[in-house]
């Protein structure tokens, strides 16, 4: 909880805040002493070589580490015998609205499938979608050369940020199925927030346009603070606890 903004405030008040050693020194609380006390969003708290009063620390508070995992969407695959290229993937992205220490945090969509797959040397099927750290891609559309083409599968749904698979080539043409659609990156990191900072979650749809090509797999984000997870498999908000 946050220091109060006036009146008056001892030296454990301060301790209380962002723990320390006893004796209680003020200067074991200069911003750069010990990162593990004084975090960086409490910009009024000098660096040593400065004057430094208990002043100083009026509405200081303690930041959280938040630490994040995050996905786009999966790229659709080609369309193979139906035509046409694959669908990007959504971006996936982490803004705070307040208590702003960082820059926003975006996983990029993966790329729609673009052309044709390569020939498998025997019957000209849909790539497989590419894999994503969660899991595999979606099977590529058949091809027996009987007729029966059929469209790219799409990604497990829980395999996020995978791609789809590309859609089955004609029968008896000279060309293969259709590419794969291709996963996104999976972002991992920490932020330091205050508490009650608002992190805004944005989960990228997987990419879905054309007929043939099977759709990625939708994004994701996790959200931990003192062990205690929170999953993202759509967008929303999130509110850093005390």
């Amino acid at each position: 909880m946050a220091l109060q903004s006036s009146g008056a405030i001892s030296l454990a008040n301060i301790q209380t805040e962002f723990g320390g050693s006893s004796p209680i020194s003020l200067s074991e609380y200069y911003q750069n002493a010990d990162p593990d006390l004084v975090t960086p969003n409490n910009t009024g708290i000098p660096n040593t070589g400065s004057a430094i009063s208990i002043s100083d620390f009026y509405g200081a508070v303690l930041a959280q580490s938040v630490i994040y995992e995050i996905i786009g969407g999966g790229g659709e695959g080609a369309g193979g015998y139906y035509g046409g290229n694959g669908a990007s993937g959504g971006n996936s992205s982490l803004v705070s609205s307040s208590g702003t220490s960082f820059t926003t945090v975006t996983s990029a969509g993966g790329a729609g499938g673009s052309g044709v797959a390569p020939y498998d040397g025997n019957f000209r099927i849909g790539e497989r979608g590419e894999a994503s750290y969660y899991g595999t891609g979606g099977a590529g559309g058949l091809n027996s050369d009987s007729g029966n083409q059929t469209a790219g599968f799409p990604a497990p749904s829980t395999s996020y940020g995978a791609g789809g698979g590309g859609g089955g080539a004609a029968p008896f043409s000279a060309n293969n199925g259709g590419a794969r659609g291709r996963a996104s990156g999976r972002l991992t990191g920490t932020l330091l927030l205050a508490p009650s900072s608002v992190i805004t979650v944005t989960i990228g749809a997987g990419g879905g346009a054309i007929y043939g090509g099977g759709n990625g797999a939708g994004g994701y984000a996790k959200l931990t603070v003192n062990g205690s997870s929170t999953v993202f498999t759509s967008s929303g908000t999130y509110t850093v606890p005390s």
